[in-house]
Formats: C-alpha cells, sequence, structure tokens
C-alpha cells in the first residue's frame, strides 16, 4: 500500500505505533492520540519526517476529529479505553469514549469519502462464550448490566453495529478486525490483557508473577507481528468490506502455563513461584473472568491468507528481552 493519506487514532499507542511503523514507507500518516495510555516516544522516529504528522487530542473533540480526518483516504480506528480496572472504576469514560468517540471518527470518514474505515475491536466482544473456538459468528455471551466488567465488550460491540450500520445505509466502506489477546514490545503493563508485560516486570524486580484466581482460565496471545500482519492484510484486501475477522492465534495456554514459561524463559523457576490470589483483591467481589478464549481463523486464512507465524515461546522471548532492554535503559 502505498500514496495513501491514512489518518490512525491512537496511533502512539501500543498496536497503533506499530501499524505506523509499517505504513510510514510511502504513505502520509496522521496520529491522533490524547496520550491516556499511549506513548510519544514510540513514534518519535518519525516526529521530523514530512510524511506524519502528530495531533494530540481526543476523538471526543468532534472538531479535531473533522481537522485530524480531513483529505484522509484511509482511517484506522485504535482508539478506545481498554483495561479491566478502567472499566470497573470508570465505566462511563468507557462507555462514552468508545461509543460517542467512535461515532465522531465515523462521521468524519463519511463527510472525507474515505477508502476505507477499519475498526479495531476486540475478542472481549465474545463475553463468556467458552464454546471454542470461537467464529466471527459466534454467539455473545454477557454478565448483567450492573457488571461494569462487560461494559468494554459492550461498548465494542455497538461500535461494530455502528460501523456495519454504516455501511449498509451510508455506503461507507468498513471493515472489521477482533484481536486476541495482542502482547509484544510498546505493550504497557496497564492495558487490558496485559498480563505478559505484568508478569515479566514482576519477575525482573524479583517478585512473583500473580495469577488471578486457579490460573486454569486460557486465552490464546498473539504477537505483535502478526496482529500488524493479520491488519495489513485487511487493509490490503478488497474482500474486506464489510466483514469481520478474528485476528489471532489459536495456540490455548493456561495462565498457570502462561507463568510458568515466562519463569522459565527468564532462568526465575527456580527462586521464584507463581503466586495465586483471588480476582476480589483487585477488581472487587462481582468481578467475572473468561474461562477460555481461542479464536477460530479459518475466515481470515481463507479470504485474507493471514496465518500467524509467531509461536507464543518466540513471542515471549522476543518480548522478555526488548523488556529487559527498555528497563535497562531507563536505569542507566
Amino acid at each position: 500500500m502505498s500514496g495513501k493519506r491514512i489518518l490512525i487514532t491512537g496511533g502512539a499507542g501500543f498496536i497503533g505505533s506499530h501499524l505506523v511503523d509499517s505504513l510510514i514507507n510511502g504513505n502520509e500518516i496522521v496520529v491522533l492520540d490524547d496520550l491516556s495510555s499511549g506513548n510519544i516516544h514510540y513514534v518519535s522516529e518519525h516526529l521530523k519526517k514530512k510524511n506524519f504528522r502528530f495531533i494530540k487530542g481526543s476523538i471526543l473533540d468532534k472538531k479535531m476529529v473533522e481537522k485530524a480526518a480531513k483529505n484522509a483516504n484511509i482511517i484506522i480506528h485504535e482508539a478506545a479505553v481498554v483495561g479491566v480496572k478502567k472499566y470497573v472504576d470508570n465505566p462511563l469514560g468507557v462507555i462514552l469514549t468508545n461509543t460517542f468517540g467512535t461515532h465522531n471518527v465515523v462521521e468524519a470518514a463519511l463527510k472525507n469519502h474515505v477508502e476505507l474505515f477499519l475498526l479495531a475491536s476486540t475478542s472481549e466482544v465474545y463475553g463468556k462464550n467458552i464454546n471454542v473456538p470461537l467464529s466471527e459468528n459466534a454467539d455473545r455471551v454477557l454478565g448483567p448490566t450492573n457488571i461494569f466488567r462487560w461494559c468494554y465488550s459492550t461498548t465494542k460491540a455497538l461500535d461494530e453495529h455502528m460501523l456495519l450500520a454504516y455501511n449498509y445505509q451510508k455506503g461507507l466502506p468498513v471493515t472489521i478486525v477482533r484481536y486476541f489477546n495482542a502482547y509484544g514490545p510498546r505493550q504497557e503493563s496497564s492495558d487490558y490483557g496485559a498480563v505478559i508485560p505484568i508478569f515479566i516486570k514482576r519477575i525482573l524486580s524479583n517478585s512473583p508473577p500473580l495469577v488471578h484466581g486457579d490460573g486454569k482460565q486460557t486465552r490464546s496471545f498473539t504477537y505483535i507481528t502478526d496482529i500488524i500482519n493479520g491488519t495489513l492484510l485487511t487493509l490490503e484486501n478488497e474482500k474486506s468490506v464489510g466483514e469481520i475477522f478474528n485476528i489471532g492465534n489459536d495456540e490455548e495456554v493456561t495462565i498457570n502455563q502462561l507463568a510458568d514459561t515466562i519463569l522459565e524463559l527468564m532462568d526465575s523457576s527456580k527462586k521464584i513461584k507463581a503466586k495465586h490470589v483471588p480476582y476480589s483483591e483487585f477488581y472487587g467481589e462481582s468481578y467475572e473472568d473468561i474461562l477460555r478464549r481461542v479464536p477460530d481463523i479459518t475466515k481470515a486464512k481463507k479470504i485474507l491468507g493471514y496465518k500467524p507465524k509467531v509461536t507464543l515461546r518466540e513471542g515471549l522471548k522476543k518480548t522478555i528481552d526488548w523488556y529487559k532492554s527498555t528497563l535497562h535503559a531507563q536505569n542507566m
């Protein structure tokens, strides 16, 4: 892909900044990010480039969004409020940003007649459905509305409904990717699903990784290069318009196994052991977790040619090395 003006909301964040790195050559990139969870250092190497523009602002600011989206050919909407603690402590912030903010970006896309609008969604939309692997048409199974843990899932599902409705009624070309537990360099330990950097940082400080519950809950972690590759394949394929794709790795692992693997790779398994703690210590008595989450990536393989290439052990090694070098540089 080249010769495009691309707006990336949340472009200084974990996934967004990697997309900037992948798309900067041959394109004009505009990033809109309020830096509430993003980091300007992740795009610092691009700040002086003529084909890069950084705008600090919120997607809740309609005029700011319109300014950032002016003459855009493609919009990649990565900005959202994420993080389990934020769902529990600030549900209103999650709901307003992820719905009204998305609406502002979609309206700006419509005004600029963009060629494609890509929404970054999440495996969270499947909720408590444990009939894995989960296809794009799998049912959403959620808890009651008085459990704020589910507000993020609900807002992202509403975003999907919104985008598909704009496609159906307004003719806006849209596509949706559902990421499954992305991890890798630049992921902050405060991000949702950021159990990997949380474990790594605790082990580096000679503290035990804290496993919530019995640790038998499973996830399928996807290394950042596979996340980016799947996103780019979606952008470049005309058949993606109007479609939803699971972008993930179908290698299922329990959180206990994850903790043990990280301890082993960090040569700490003999001196540090994982510690199990109740969910209530972090999220309150009413918190509900998901017992299993594994993607069915058949559709992405068939239509996009997507195939995850990085195994969990390979990705963990790379991630550990990055955190070691980053924390070492910060302490110098």
